[in-house]
């Protein structure tokens, strides 16, 4: 792991220390959801596993429980008479991979808080971007033949680091230029700079520390990367070509344009044609709305 020298910035806002010392204090807060979600990858990639076994992983958490039930119940899913009042009814009825997927869905949407003030965005505007890039990743990675699934949870993991580091800030000083790293060269650099790492890092290490799958959090922490040095990694060019429609379409993390563009040597490499990417974009925006309803 990398480590980080400890320094100030704006008179009084250490950085994150040693190896992440800093920022395993920022994962209670985050981590009841988690490590549940930890903990349903680990059992829906088991063959043996039963489903009164994956109800009893989500039994630990009521509202996630209750949030199933519900969403199972629904016009998507409902396609009988009967409704269904266990966790074990809505596991068979929405299957145990979608089940996942809402899990993890459900566990960064209402993390934001209302104002992520480090950065200057709304909890609104950090969850309609969360769900725009997990929802296109998806759609790249099935247009590029990869697990689509595995996809959809690195592009919705992508920005809990962002989270957690505008977790770090509240602890850390009372106020904050929303505008503070427009200045930098890049949202990253103004990051490893103020705080001594990048949310991509932070996204790693935390999805490391729950026990999702490692390829996740191994292209988590290399997202960024220049193109040549990931042309070898399908799944982190599924994430920068996503990030980039996000930034066509208006989905970013930021308030302003951030730079990113598509690349065609990602969509060479991910045989995908550019003008497949019109149809996932307008796919991305309907799916990505239908998710928030």
């Amino acid at each position: 792991m990398p480590t980080y020298t400890t320094s100030l910035y704006n008179g009084g806002v250490p950085h994150l220390r040693h190896t992440y010392e800093g920022l395993l204090s920022l994962t209670d807060s985050l981590n009841a959801s988690g490590q549940l979600l930890g903990l349903l990858n680990v059992a829906i990639s088991n063959p043996q596993i039963t489903i009164h076994e994956v109800g009893q992983i989500l039994r630990l958490d009521v509202v996630l429980t209750a949030r199933l039930i519900r969403i199972a119940n629904t016009a998507f899913y409902f396609k009988t008479t009967r409704s269904c009042n266990t966790i074990e009814e809505a596991l068979q009825r929405v299957g145990l991979r979608e089940v996942a997927r809402l899990i993890a869905t459900a566990t960064m949407q209402g993390r934001a808080p209302v104002q992520l003030r480090a950065y200057g965005i709304t909890s609104e505007q950090f969850n309609k971007s969360v769900r725009f890039n997990a929802v296109a990743c998806q759609l790249i990675a099935t247009e590029a033949k990869l697990d689509a699934n595995l996809a959809y949870l690195s592009g919705l993991m992508r920005p809990l680091g962002i989270l957690a580091l505008n977790q770090w800030s509240a602890q850390n000083f009372n106020g904050v230029d929303k505008s503070a790293w427009r200045n930098a060269g890049s949202l990253l650099q103004w990051e490893e700079a103020t705080f001594g790492m990048n949310h991509l890092a932070a996204s790693g290490f935390i999805t490391r520390e729950w026990g999702l799958p490692p390829s996740v959090s191994d292209t988590l922490e290399k997202t960024a990367a220049p193109f040549a040095s990931i042309k070898d990694s399908p799944l982190a060019l599924v994430l920068q070509t996503a990030e980039a429609l996000a930034e066509i379409n208006r989905f970013t993390f930021q308030d302003h344009p951030s730079g990113s563009a598509l690349n065609k040597d990602c969509l060479d490499a991910l045989g995908i044609k550019s003008v497949k990417l019109i149809e996932i974009s307008r796919e991305a925006l309907r799916l990505s709305q239908r998710f928030a309803a």
